[in-house]
């Protein structure tokens, strides 16, 4: 709390997320319900962030959409975190021929940008907010692992691992218990600066057709919607990327504060 970037940063994911949770219940239309009356609305008392071109409320849509938008982010981030820190530290820890297998596995997922991959895997599995997911997990295990085995190759070589090695414990208990407890800090930083990136990618995914489908509110779908509407409804799509900008600055912002807090070093430079 003695970080004003990192407790600023905390409150302001906090509000989001809490809208996120609170949203269905205190939205106040149906962010389904076509109003052919009040299509294409300008902001108003009535619909505070304006209407779309079949009459649904902006501010109901973006408020159920943070929702979806959350979720997504952080089951891809689960699935990244899981399984790229077991690929990293397995990596590490081994060394030998599993370490460079593994690594050239890495390098050749690396070869393709992440976006990319993801919409691969997304166009074999087909389009949803499922494998949407998936994809966007799968897509970032690369870059995850790297980090992940850089941070756990200065544990392997500490006094205490070769201790507990020289006295018979298993690998796998070295690497649980102690290798991984010890990234724990490496850990949270690089997971909250993936959500960013990750709620990114789902935007990028809806906004091309490939992520949630319609009618389903997600701020990348809502901007695809309101892109062609930019002259005669600018708030159809100012507000679903405002609001995709705004949670992602948040989301880096406590990230880089983590990053300056675990490590002094980096924040003196």
């Amino acid at each position: 709390m003695q970080n004003k970037k990192a407790k600023y940063s905390f409150v302001l994911l906090f509000i989001i997320i809490l809208l996120g949770i609170i949203g269905p219940w205190i939205a106040p239309h149906d962010p389904l319900e076509s109003n052919y009356e009040a299509f294409l609305q300008e902001p108003s008392a009535e619909y505070w962030l304006g209407t779309d071109s079949i009459g649904r409320d902006l501010l109901s849509r973006l408020l159920h959409g943070a929702r979806v938008t959350l979720t997504v982010a952080v089951m891809s981030v689960a699935i990244t975190v899981v399984l790229g820190t077991v690929i990293g530290v397995t990596s590490a820890y081994l060394g030998g021929f599993i370490d460079n297998l593994l690594m050239r596995i890495m390098d050749m997922l690396l070869a393709l940008p992440g976006i990319v991959l993801a919409l691969a895997i997304v166009a074999v599995l087909g389009p949803s907010l499922t494998n949407a997911m998936i994809s966007i997990g799968i897509s970032s295990i690369p870059s995850f692992a790297l980090l992940i085995r850089g941070a756990a190759l200065t544990i392997k070589s500490s006094g205490y691992v070769e201790a507990s090695r020289s006295i018979g414990s298993s690998n796998r208990w070295i690497m649980v218990f102690q290798v991984i407890p010890n990234i724990a800090h490496v850990l949270i930083v690089y997971t909250t600066l993936f959500v960013g990136a990750a709620i990114l990618d789902s935007s990028a995914l809806g906004f091309i057709g490939l992520g949630a489908q319609p009618p389903t509110p997600e701020w990348g779908t809502m901007l695809n919607e309101g892109k062609g509407f930019i002259t005669e409804a600018w708030w159809l799509a100012t507000f679903p990327g405002l609001a995709i900008t705004l949670i992602v600055f948040v989301v880096n912002l406590l990230g880089d504060a983590l990053r300056d807090i675990f490590d002094p070093r980096a924040a003196s430079k």
